[in-house]
C-alpha cells in the first residue's frame, strides 16, 4: 500500500507539471518549484504556490507581492508609517490559512490528502484552486489596472502600505484625487488608518 509520503511526492509531482502548462499560456509567467512567479523582463512581482502543511498533510496557498517599482513608490510617500510587513521587501504577503485567499478551500484553508487515492485528480483540484485564488491577482501586476484597488481595499490587512499601494495604483492610471473610482477606498478606516494626515498625503501625490 502506498505510503502517505509516496502519496505525495506523486501529487507534487502532477502539481509542478500542471502548473508548467498553465504557465506557457501566460506570458511572463514561470514556475519555481510548486510557486507560480510573474514577471516583467528579469524582475519578479509576485508569485502564487501551494505550501505543504506537514501537520495537516496538505496544502495551503500562498500570494506575494514583491513589484519593485510599487514598493520604491510606498518608501517615498511614506510620510512616517512602517511597514506592517516582516520581511521589508514585500507589498504583500498572505496565505490561505490566514483567511487572505478566499475561494482557496474551506474555512481552513487548506486542501488535504485524507480521504483521496487519486494523485492526478488531487492535483489538478490544487491547481485549479490555487489559479481561481491567486494567478489573477498576481498577474494584475504586471499591468496595474485601476481594478486592482479592489484587491488592496478587501486585503488591506496584508499589505505593507495599503494607502500608498492605492496611491501607487491610481498614479499609474492617472487618476485624480476626486475620482469616483478612488472614492470607496479614501473612506475606508483599513486604509486611511491615519484620519486628517492620510487626507493631506492624498492631496499631495495626487492631482486636485
Amino acid at each position: 500500500m502506498e505510503t502517505d509520503a509516496a502519496y505525495k511526492i506523486a501529487v507534487e509531482r502532477q502539481v509542478r507539471a500542471r502548473m508548467a502548462d498553465v504557465a506557457a499560456s501566460h506570458p511572463g509567467v514561470r514556475t519555481r518549484g510548486l510557486d507560480w512567479v510573474v514577471r516583467e523582463g528579469k524582475t519578479e512581482l509576485a508569485s502564487a504556490g501551494l505550501y505543504p502543511l506537514r501537520a495537516a498533510r496538505g496544502w495551503a496557498a500562498s500570494l506575494v507581492v514583491q513589484c519593485p517599482t510599487a514598493l520604491a513608490f510606498c518608501r517615498t510617500w511614506a510620510d512616517g508609517s512602517e511597514s506592517t510587513q516582516p520581511n521589508p521587501d514585500l507589498l504583500m504577503a498572505t496565505m490561505s490559512s490566514a483567511h487572505g485567499m478566499p475561494g482557496f478551500a474551506g474555512h481552513s484553508g487548506v486542501i488535504v490528502r485524507a480521504g483521496t487515492r487519486d494523485a492526478d485528480a488531487l492535483a489538478a483540484h490544487l491547481v485549479d484552486r490555487l489559479a481561481a485564488a491567486a494567478l489573477a491577482r498576481a498577474l494584475a501586476w504586471r499591468e496595474v489596472p485601476v481594478a486592482l484597488i479592489d484587491d488592496v481595499v478587501a486585503h488591506a490587512a496584508f499589505y505593507a502600505w495599503p494607502l500608498q499601494t492605492v496611491l501607487y495604483i491610481a498614479t499609474r492610471n492617472g487618476l485624480r484625487a476626486d475620482d469616483p473610482r478612488l472614492r470607496d477606498a479614501l473612506q475606508r478606516r483599513a486604509i486611511m488608518r491615519r484620519g486628517q494626515r492620510d487626507q493631506a498625503l492624498v492631496q499631495r501625490v495626487l492631482p486636485a
